[in-house]
This record gives structure tokens, C-alpha cells and sequence, in this order.
């Protein structure tokens, strides 16, 4: 491998680089930029603490936003849940809907499955967003890369996968709902300047805006934000256990040796060196920093094999993989579990085992409305299936 390149959103290049053993990096700032591109943050008002109703508010914002900086052209409205993109699109729809009785939108209109979709296209207008069926994604993604659809409200989701550059950028809102275990959090950095980097076309514009709309109180920050980006930290220390184990069930570590010397190899290792007191380590001395990892090594080992998941031996000079092991590392189990199942007695019921699986973190997610069923008689299914076999 000769060339890597990076994305502009990870500002320390220099550590890639001292990761990857390169000799050389470069950077290309935003005067590279082929379209120059204008950022206003607009602040709108104190959120309160009910920071939903806010975040509703900012709708009545976003037409006249469209009519200040869009210049008529194609424009996209970042929106942060599927709803949201939905909403936004149809009180578009009415107040500034671009189409009339436009034949042409018509017969695109028809070519979608989804009635509230249709209302939209009929106006020019459309929404994009993981909930909808690869072909009406498709065809939203056609028409407004032809400028049939003149503005698209899309979620985050549509600025890391699909390249539909727009003149016109609107995030609206910084303040994302993770559910109800973490709240509303604020937008990181990357996400946002990739969403930023729709803004401009080339070969079509010679500029491009992105408007960040945000609270009166966060505006400040997102002007400072939205012209840099803070230095990118690893994220290793908090699955070191996970990644070891997947190490060594690929037979790349077989001894604590090389458990060490790989961790020596890693982004890591290269951060925790340069900015230790981020990993809340209060030493800069390397021997001291070798033996924070030594210990943090030693003790993942030690907690897969008191797990039953690897084999150590008492001097460290073999670790060998169990089939726990191979089944953490292929369906990505956490270790937590990946400890709790192999601590299932052989003989659990449906029961035991569902209790378990319940009780693991990293498996509850919100299930769609239209999966519902389809989960519910899979649950059945393999419930039916544990208890016939145990029986």
C-alpha cells in the first residue's frame, strides 16, 4: 500500500501517520475546496429545559431559511430522526411547494409507493431516510440529482452514504435524541462538518452554504465548531477486551508477548503517548507508559480466561482460543455477554436463556413497527426450537 487517503473530518493527520509508519502526510485544508463554501450558524431562541418542543420549533424557521440562501437552488434539510424528515418535508410542501400542477412531477409523484412521498414530489419537495424502500430511496435520489426535487429533507445517515450534493445546507437542530438511557447529546464534529460538505457543486456552483441551526446558548460554539475540529482520540481503551479476544481467535496473539507488542502497534498506543492525561494518566515517562499497558493487557487476558473464553497459562507464554472465543469474536458479542451465555447451565430453558439475553446493554434497540411481528414469531420460533431439543 502505498497511498492512504483520509477523510478531512480526522484533523491530526501527522498521528495516522505515526500509526501507519508513514514517512510523509499531507493536508489539504478547506482552500483546497473546488467550491467555496459560506457557514452561518443562526441562533434561535433558548430551548428550556423540553428541549423536543424546541426542536418542533425550528420548523417554522426552515422556509424562510430556504428563501435567504438557496439562490432557487437545490437544497437539503438534515433532520435527525425518519419522523422529523417526514414532517419537515410536508409543511414544505404547503408553504413553499415548488411545483403547482407541474406534469412532470406528476408522473414522478406516481412512480413512488408512498402516499405522503407523492404529496411531496408533487411540489418538488421530498424526503429521504433509512425507513424507506430502496426503490423510493432511489427514485428520490434520481430526481434531485437531475433537479426535479429542489429540496430534500434527509438524515444524517444520507451525508455519509449517498453523494447528493446540494447549493443550500440546513442541519436543523444540534441536539440529538440516543434514546432513553442517554438523552438528547449534542452533534460531534464530524457528523457535522460531513453534513456541511454537501453544501456546493461542482462543475455547477461557485459556492456552496451550510446554515446551522441551533439555541441561542450553543451558538457561539457551533461558530467555533464549525471551523475546526477538536484532535481525534482513540476508542480502543473501551473495547480492549473485545479486541484482544478477536486477536486471538484469529491466532494473531498466542502469548502475552504479542498481546503487548500488538497493542504497541495501535492508534492507541501513538495518542496515549502524546496526550496522556486524556486516558487519565498522569505519567509521561515511556516505561511507565509501557507498564499502564502491560497491566491493562494482563487483565483483559485474565478476564477471558476466568470466563472460560481463552486458555492462559500461569506464565503467559500460551493463550489459545475456546469456541467462546470465535463465537464472541464472529457475531461481535460483548464481552460482558459473552461471559453472561457462557455462564448459562447446559441444561437452561427458554426461560433462563431469554432472561439472560435481556439483560444484556448492547442488544436493546427499538424495534420498527413493521418488524414487530416478523421478531415476535421469530422469538417463538426459536423458543419452540430450545425447548423441544432440551426436551
Amino acid at each position: 500500500m502505498r497511498l492512504v487517503a483520509v477523510s478531512a473530518t480526522l484533523p491530526n493527520i501527522a498521528d495516522i501517520a505515526s500509526f501507519l509508519d508513514a514517512h510523509e502526510a499531507y493536508c489539504f485544508d478547506s482552500s483546497y475546496r473546488p467550491v467555496k463554501l459560506t457557514t452561518h450558524v443562526v441562533g434561535l431562541g433558548y430551548c428550556g429545559k423540553n428541549q423536543f418542543l424546541f426542536d418542533k420549533g425550528l420548523n417554522r424557521h426552515v422556509p424562510d431559511l430556504i428563501k435567504r440562501f438557496s439562490r432557487g437552488r437545490p437544497t437539503i434539510i438534515f433532520c435527525h430522526t425518519k419522523k422529523q424528515t417526514e414532517t419537515v418535508a410536508a409543511e414544505l410542501a404547503i408553504s413553499i411547494g415548488f411545483g403547482g400542477n407541474d406534469p412532470v412531477l406528476a408522473n414522478m409523484a406516481q412512480q413512488s409507493s408512498v402516499p405522503s412521498l407523492q404529496n411531496c414530489l408533487r411540489k418538488g419537495i421530498a424526503f429521504h431516510h433509512a425507513g424507506l424502500e430502496s426503490e423510493n430511496r432511489q427514485l428520490v435520489e434520481q430526481y434531485f440529482t437531475k433537479g426535479l426535487i429542489k429540496c430534500l429533507c434527509a438524515t444524517s445517515t444520507l451525508a455519509m452514504g449517498v453523494n447528493l450534493p446540494a447549493h443550500l445546507v440546513i442541519i436543523k437542530g444540534t441536539s440529538v435524541w440516543r434514546g432513553a438511557g442517554q438523552g438528547y447529546q449534542e452533534l460531534d464534529s464530524g457528523t457535522l462538518l460531513q453534513m456541511m460538505g454537501r453544501a456546493g457543486r461542482p462543475g455547477l456552483d461557485d459556492s456552496g452554504t451550510a446554515v446551522i441551526m441551533t439555541d441561542s446558548n450553543s451558538k457561539l460554539r457551533y461558530e467555533q465548531l464549525s471551523h475546526g475540529l477538536n484532535v481525534v482520540e482513540s476508542m480502543l481503551p473501551d473495547a480492549l477486551t473485545e479486541t484482544l479476544n478477536t486477536e486471538i481467535s484469529q491466532k494473531v496473539i498466542t502469548n502475552t508477548k504479542e498481546a503487548i507488542n500488538w497493542l504497541k502497534g495501535t492508534f492507541f498506543f501513538v495518542r496515549v503517548r502524546k496526550n496522556a492525561k486524556y486516558y487519565r494518566l498522569h505519567w509521561k515517562k515511556d516505561d511507565d507508559i509501557e507498564s499502564y499497558l502491560m497491566e491493562r493487557c494482563l487483565n483483559s487476558l485474565r478476564d477471558l480466561h476466568e470466563s472460560n473464553i481463552i486458555d492462559l497459562d500461569d506464565q503467559g507464554n500460551c493463550v489459545q482460543p475456546r469456541k467462546a472465543s470465535h463465537v464472541m469474536s464472529r457475531h461481535i458479542v460483548p464481552f460482558d455477554g459473552m461471559k453472561a451465555i457462557v455462564a448459562l447451565p447446559h441444561d437452561s430453558g427458554p426461560r433462563e436463556i431469554l432472561q439472560t439475553l435481556s439483560n444484556m446493554a448492547g442488544i436493546h434497540f427499538p424495534v420498527r413497527r413493521s418488524e414487530k411481528v416478523s421478531t415476535y414469531e421469530n422469538v417463538l420460533f426459536f423458543s419452540h426450537k430450545i425447548y423441544n431439543r432440551n426436551t
